[in-house]
């Protein structure tokens, strides 16, 4: 019984040994475009950096806004969109880039290898963490009778 076991298994596995070189193969040829990755997750930071920010200004070729009491400029430079002061980049090698507002969204568009790319970054109205603050303000006197 043990010996017709063995037997089956080494028949199942030479069946199956053609079929896994022809799909590693197959697989080994797909030629997979990490640039999109990596302006995916450089969208998504940029997303949580502009969540928080305020007073932001829209223009066509850049985005002026202020965090952490300092003023920044994101803009294209040099065929990268660049976060300054100092020097963040969030994408790199883009042949276009130009920013526009619609439906209350702000949307980075841009285009590189060809290819034309619209993501949206944040709402236009933004958030203001002071709408969700439980805090006590400085000012604020504790009264037992507001609960």
């Amino acid at each position: 019984m043990n010996l017709i076991r063995t037997l089956l298994s080494l028949i199942i596995i030479m069946i199956f040994m053609p079929l896994s070189s022809l799909t590693l193969n197959y697989v080994s040829r797909i030629d997979y475009d990490y640039s999109e990755i990596n302006d995916e997750i450089a969208m998504y930071q940029l997303r949580e950096l502009l969540l928080i920010a305020y007073d932001i200004e829209i223009n066509n070729d850049e985005i002026n806004f202020t965090y952490q009491d300092k003023t920044f400029r994101l803009s294209l430079i040099n065929n990268r969109l660049l976060l300054q002061p100092g020097t963040q980049i969030f994408l790199d090698e883009v042949d276009d880039l130009y920013f526009t507002q619609s439906d209350g969204l702000i949307y980075v568009n841009y285009e590189k290898d060809d290819r034309k790319y619209q993501k949206v970054l944040i709402n236009a109205d933004g958030i203001y963490l002071d709408e969700f603050s439980d805090c006590a303000l400085s000012d604020d006197v504790f009264d037992s009778s507001q609960e």
